[in-house]
């Protein structure tokens, strides 16, 4: 004999095996366990949380913001370091010991995550037609760094000191400029910023976005609000140059020739 089922159920019809009436809010008969509907019908359809873009980031390419963290430290921690020792009097020192930490740092990076460069490093890239693209675009970039700094100091009145114009003022050699100021950023910068960190925004993101965040933390880490907005379109056009040419050659090499014209001008 059937159980009796309770009061205020919906009836559904009966069952075809047992013949026992079913209740409509479940899938099955509760007299024999016989399904008469599709699970579906009566569960809610499971959907997974859509993931935003920091988590997708957070999960994919979890190296870029330590990696980014790291080197503000480094910059920063070296600076405290020689003002504490030389009281802001010896900025060549200065320099020199950030060029000599960063190497240290970008060089373990490297180590650590040879596979994300070896691919990058296969071939040249240096006869695709977007490096000198790159390269013809440094005329305009230049001449609106230019103006754009001298708008700022012209009609705002504003004065940023240039440690390059301190260096030569000290006396500091060509050769010394050249090393320091473009071979040393050009390997350091394009390895850690377009060599690994774009690179590993790509697996998280779109190459338009990668690009972009990567161009952002890469004019953060210069530690300069009124030169952001260049250094953030010369880190855009060294990451387009990255993602056309799938090297990092040509981008090590666009940013020396942009360090080596904006000395020499400095130097005239």
């Amino acid at each position: 004999m059937n159980k009796p089922l309770h009061v205020g159920k919906t009836i559904a019809g009966k069952c075809e095996y047992c013949n026992a009436p079913l209740d409509a809010n479940y899938y099955f008969c509760l007299s024999c366990a016989t399904p008469y509907k599709d699970l579906s019908s009566v569960l809610q359809e499971v959907r997974p949380q859509p993931l935003t873009e920091g988590m997708l980031i957070a999960r994919k390419a979890p190296h870029v913001m330590p990696m980014f963290w790291t080197y503000v430290a480094v910059v920063v921690g070296t600076a405290v370091l020689c003002y504490l020792l030389f009281q802001g009097n010896r900025p060549v020192i200065t320099i020199i010991l950030q060029t000599i930490t960063l190497f240290v740092t970008t060089c373990i990076y490297a180590a650590v995550h040879w596979p994300s460069l070896a691919v990058q490093l296969k071939h040249s890239g240096l006869f695709r037609p977007e490096i000198w693209l790159g390269v013809l675009a440094l005329v305009p970039l230049l001449a609106i760094n230019y103006i754009y700094h001298s708008w700022l100091m012209r009609d705002l009145g504003v004065e940023e000191s240039s440690r390059l114009s301190e260096l030569y003022s000290m006396g500091m050699g060509r050769p010394f400029m050249i090393i320091v100021v473009c071979l040393f950023p050009a390997l350091l910068e394009e390895t850690a910023f377009r060599g690994l960190i774009q690179h590993w925004l790509q697996t998280a993101v779109s190459p338009v976005r990668a690009l972009v965040l990567a161009s952002a933390l890469f004019a953060a880490m210069h530690f300069s609000i009124l030169s952001a907005p260049y250094i953030f379109i010369l880190g855009l056009l060294l990451g387009w140059v990255k993602l056309k040419t799938r090297s990092l050659y040509p981008p090590i090499l666009i940013h020396f020739l942009h360090n080596l014209v904006v000395i020499e001008l400095i130097s005239w």
